[in-house]
């Protein structure tokens, strides 16, 4: 149990879910036979540095966290939801490199405003997409019955509209569930940050083009990164999750799990109370700790799951988290 102080709840109920898990979603669609998926965000990997909202210092311990419980859970594939690299540098790629080398196969990245520009070890989302094996953007994979569509949102990939492209073809089977990945949101920023943080630096600069092309392609659920916060809504007709950052205030990382019922997101946890605690104290130094701080208050994670479709049954996605010691989180 975690509360806005650290020191554990005050009486009505956990800020934070003190198993690990919890619910995010439930979304009618898309529907499979049961493919699981673990998608890391925002990971920000470096060998030296330390602090930050982003809590440098846990970057590869949490990193190694998630990879070590998604070969637990035997996932069906990974996803990197952009960001690998705290700057984009030899020696955090490098880093990356070594750690990305450890996920779960299948897997699929896709590149972060941090990872590629003129001053880094990548200039453009295609060497990132080649270094990773997928050769260029849009990529797809084959997880289970799903196919993930990897897209490049950074600035040097979209149109002079500001939309992502997408695979001229289609994607994938037209016939079976896709998934898409793109780092920056898609939707509206959520709660507590709507109204705080400005659209321009956290969002898709055509984020309807963008979303009405998915949709006339077949994608169902659209998974992004970038605003290192769990949150799951409905846009422009298509079903979206954000993913929270591996080390940041909630540390953490999403299964996506599609049976013949829809489609479950967990949010797991990367952290014991005092990790949390950690991770928290360092975001209410910086300026998103203010509207964290708000939402730790009115019991955030409380809300969960922020879309139930779902009809009531058994719940059978796997569950995460917790199969590393306190030391370990901390």
């Amino acid at each position: 149990m975690f509360s806005e102080d650290g020191t554990g709840g005050d009486g009505g109920g956990p800020l934070f879910p003190d198993n690990g898990t919890a619910t995010l979603a439930r979304f009618d669609r898309p529907r499979g036979s049961g493919t699981t998926v673990a998608v890391l965000a925002d990971p920000h990997l470096t060998p030296t540095a330390r602090g930050s909202a982003t809590l440098y210092h846990r970057t590869k311990q949490r990193f190694q966290m998630a990879v070590a419980d998604a070969h637990r859970l035997d996932v069906d594939g990974t996803v990197v939801a952009g960001d690998l690299t705290k700057d984009g540098s030899g020696h955090e790629y490098r880093l990356g490199d070594t750690l990305v080398g450890t996920l779960p196969e299948p897997r699929l990245l896709v590149p972060g405003n941090h990872d590629i520009g003129p001053a880094r070890e990548l200039e453009t989302g295609g060497a990132f997409a080649r270094r990773y094996g997928h050769g260029s953007y849009p990529a797809t994979k084959q997880m289970g019955n799903l196919t993930l569509c990897g897209l490049d949102s950074t600035e040097e990939a979209t149109d002079r509209g500001g939309a992502v492209a997408l695979p001229a073809g289609g994607i994938g089977d037209a016939s079976g569930p896709c998934i898409a990945v793109v780092h920056h949101p898609l939707a509206g920023l959520p709660e507590p940050f709507d109204g705080t943080l400005p659209e321009s630096a956290h969002r898709l600069q055509n984020p309807e083009a963008t979303a009405d092309a998915l949709a006339a392609a077949g994608v169902d659920l659209v998974i992004t990164g970038h605003l290192h916060w769990p949150f799951a809504t409905t846009y422009r007709g298509l079903n979206v999750v954000g993913a929270p950052g591996c080390s940041a205030f909630p540390p953490g990382y999403l299964l996506v799990h599609v049976d013949s019922r829809g489609t479950t997101v967990s949010l797991v946890s990367l952290a014991g109370e005092r990790g949390l605690a950690e991770a928290y104290e360092y975001t209410l130094e910086e300026t998103r700790g203010d509207p964290v701080q708000s939402a730790v208050r009115d019991r955030y994670f409380g809300t969960f799951p922020q879309v139930d479709e779902q009809a009531v049954g058994n719940d059978t996605a796997p569950s995460g988290g917790r199969s590393w010691s306190a030391e370990q989180s901390g």
